[in-house]
């Protein structure tokens, strides 16, 4: 039951900024353009791979000090404050967003997609950002302890990829031009923003009182 709570709130905080337009999106609409759905599973494969090395970077160096319940309580507090923010961005700019499909790239060999998974994130200041706050206050938060809840954590945020992109590669693949996200964006808004009074709450009652949250 633990795993499935971690799996459900990465998968939820993964999802929602999956779906803010960036850099990896603009690749996957042109490399699906070009070779069909396939591309899509191919890019999310390389991000995929650079998220492991993150995930394993922060369990290494998260892990130790996070036993300390202020540390922890801290770091959730900014993890909280980081998805406020990031719900209050997504609802102000949700009015008239919209996916243009028709993007197209030249293709890329199979290899260099995957490659181009993770290096259109490498260079994304919003992905480093997003894990040294986001992504750390989620592991303060959660607090997994084993290595199930470890790769529940992994695998909820990464599911949120995957649907997301296959989505966006179905769509193209059945001639579909436009995807309208205004709405879609401020439910994500609502829920992200709720996460992050949560976490917030949590991490102060933590410094406070040295409770665990997720049980």
């Amino acid at each position: 039951m633990r795993s499935l709570q971690i799996a459900g709130v990465a998968f939820i905080t993964g999802f929602s900024g999956a779906i803010m337009p960036g850099t990896m999106l603009v690749l996957t609409i042109g490399q699906v353009s070009a070779h069909g759905f396939w591309a899509a599973p191919a890019i999310v494969a390389g991000h995929a791979l650079l998220e492991l090395v993150v995930v394993g970077a922060l369990i290494g160096g998260l892990r130790t000090v996070l036993e300390n319940r202020v540390v922890r309580g801290s770091v959730g507090i900014a993890g909280g404050l980081a998805l406020l923010y990031m719900g209050w961005d997504m609802y102000r700019h949700a009015e008239g967003q919209a996916i243009d499909l028709t993007q197209r790239q030249q293709a890329l060999p199979w290899g260099m997609l995957i490659l181009q998974g993770a290096v259109v994130c490498i260079v994304n200041p919003y992905f480093t950002a997003w894990w040294a706050t986001v992504g750390a206050g989620q592991m303060a938060q959660l607090k997994p302890e084993n290595v199930r809840e470890y790769l529940a954590f992994y695998l909820g945020h990464e599911m949120s990829d995957v649907v997301w992109y296959c989505f966006v590669g179905v769509v193209i693949a059945l001639g579909g031009r436009l995807i309208n996200l205004s709405w879609l964006i401020v439910g994500c808004a609502v829920v992200v923003s709720a996460l992050g009074v949560w976490f917030v709450y949590s991490g102060v009652k933590v410094m406070r009182e040295g409770e665990v949250i997720v049980r």
